[in-house]
């Protein structure tokens, strides 16, 4: 059934939850919230992944967002509050989920960066493409600018995409919709074998360029709503 968004004494206020998409149909909402590969919740290539937790984290991230780099990019320069009301939410609901990135390097791990994994379907992302309900989509940001451009996480970025497309057998399809602005990661999606679908228009005050890891036998060409003026199916 479709989470209300009219929240009951004590639970989760999902209005705050502004790309979620209220007119899906119960048919298009799974029962469970995506997976983590299983190889980050272990730790691999020095990275893991772990469920943000609102209580403990929120602080933390609300710091890397307000940092320049990522006020840029992720427009998201919230309050601690903020970000703990968000994944109260989306915690609630089988749309998404939110995580706590950490590297490991020279025997230390410390949490470095913030992602989130999420069905694009049930997203307003999903209005931009043909969009199907296994599908999965990701964001990631690097809280600690030190750390960019060091050839971390660019190779990170195209493993992840392709273990969270295995990590459900029914996952024909993940994304990533970057601003249309931000060539650099642009460039390291591409790099990690992402498909460059072109420029489309997620909302009036938003454009982005989308990026398909198909499955085996997914013409990614299908799943678009016309030719794409740019990129590699154009």
């Amino acid at each position: 059934m479709t989470e209300k968004n009219t929240p009951m004494p004590g639970t989760p206020d999902l209005s705050v939850l502004h790309r979620l998409r209220t007119d899906v149909p119960d048919s298009g909402v799974l029962d469970t919230p995506p997976r983590i590969p299983a190889e980050y919740l272990q730790g691999t290539d020095g990275i893991s992944l772990r469920v943000a937790d609102p209580e403990t984290d929120a602080e933390t991230v609300s710091r890397w967002m307000n940092r320049p780099h990522l006020v840029e990019t992720w427009d998201q320069a919230w309050s601690a509050p903020a970000w703990a009301a968000d994944w109260r939410a989306k915690l609630s609901t089988t749309y998404a989920v939110p995580l706590i990135l950490s590297y490991s390097a020279d025997g230390e791990r410390r949490d470095v960066g913030y992602m989130e994994i999420y069905r694009p379907h049930r997203d307003e992302i999903g209005l931009a493409y043909r969009s199907e309900p296994h599908d999965l989509g990701f964001h990631v940001a690097v809280g600690e600018p030190t750390l960019t451009g060091k050839g971390i996480f660019g190779p990170f970025v195209g493993a992840f995409a392709r273990h969270l497309l295995h990590s459900d057998p029914a996952c024909r399809l993940v994304i990533a919709e970057p601003d249309v602005t931000n060539h650099r990661v642009h460039r390291v999606l591409h790099r990690g074998g992402g498909v460059d679908a072109g420029q489309w228009q997620q909302r009036a005050d938003r454009r982005v360029r989308l990026f398909f890891w198909p499955g085996a036998g997914v013409d990614p060409l299908s799943r678009l709503h016309g030719a794409p003026e740019d990129g590699d199916l154009a």
